[in-house]
């Protein structure tokens, strides 16, 4: 009996330690025009056209992506690129650009872990 409860026991801390050490990636979520998906060869999406506009949070950037258009992230699932469906401004140190509604706004994590920003 207390072989069977200490077993118990320990599956129920090895759940909780996974469920915990999920990458954030995995929580977010785009809703994608049916047949729309490509994938990438380890199964994280490539890109697809939104069937809703989505609102993707990176850092303190915002950025409302338009509905019917393309959304793109690279393999680690991280947001690479979408078009605007409205007027955004961006920061970078004491520069602001403002992206029009209907640009392609691009953002690359460099490998130190900066952000980089561009729209046109």
């Amino acid at each position: 009996m207390k072989a069977s409860k200490l077993l118990l026991t320990s599956l129920s801390a090895f759940s909780f330690i996974s469920i915990s050490t999920m990458p954030q990636a995995a929580k977010a979520a785009v809703s994608c025009e049916a047949g729309t998906a490509s994938n990438y060869s380890n199964g994280s999406l490539e890109s697809c056209f939104l069937s809703i506009e989505a609102n993707i949070g990176l850092s303190n950037n915002y950025f409302p992506c338009k509905a019917s258009s393309r959304i793109s992230f690279d393999e680690k699932g991280q947001f690479n690129s979408c078009t605007l469906a409205r007027e955004i401004q961006l920061r970078s140190g004491n520069e602001l650009t403002t992206c029009p509604a209907d640009a392609k706004v691009y953002v690359e994590i460099q490998e130190s872990g900066n952000q980089s920003v561009s729209c046109y």
